[in-house]
């Protein structure tokens, strides 16, 4: 089964983590790594607009291409960066992919944190697809 699994990538060990278990389990498929740039406020005028989103789109390259470079041989991946909040960007692109399901790291900080947004959290409520959360290893 060619299966279609779409990663959302912000570089952190739990990213790292739901990177590693698409990679194990795309079964022949595409891994899709997402990671999201923050809008830039329209107010900075054009003046300095375009520098804030070249730095931006600078930052989230630089975490896509960590997360290329953990990705075993003969896994077929494609990244995608995109613009905006990152829950909604990961499933945007799991909406334009068809994908079977989306996978995401949580950090596990918390009911608080949580109540607040976290982007698993998010995912799981805007998605209409399987969502894998891969939780943050336990230190003994």
């Amino acid at each position: 089964m060619n299966s279609t699994l779409v990663v959302g990538y912000d570089g952190s060990d739990e990213a790292r983590a739901a990177l590693a278990y698409a990679a194990e389990h795309v079964d022949g498929g595409r891994v899709f790594i997402v990671s999201a740039a923050d809008r830039v406020p329209e107010y900075l005028g054009a003046q300095y607009y375009q520098g804030f989103v070249d730095a931006a789109h600078g930052r989230v390259q630089a975490l896509l291409e960590d997360a290329a470079s953990q990705m075993p041989a003969g896994v077929d991946f494609v990244t995608e960066l995109l613009e905006g909040r990152p829950a909604e960007a990961i499933v945007a692109v799991a909406d334009a992919r068809d994908a079977d399901e989306i996978v995401v790291g949580s950090r596990g900080l918390g009911r608080v944190r949580a109540l607040l947004g976290s982007v698993s959290h998010e995912v799981l409520h805007l998605a209409d697809r399987p969502v894998v959360v891969i939780p943050t290893e336990k230190e003994s």
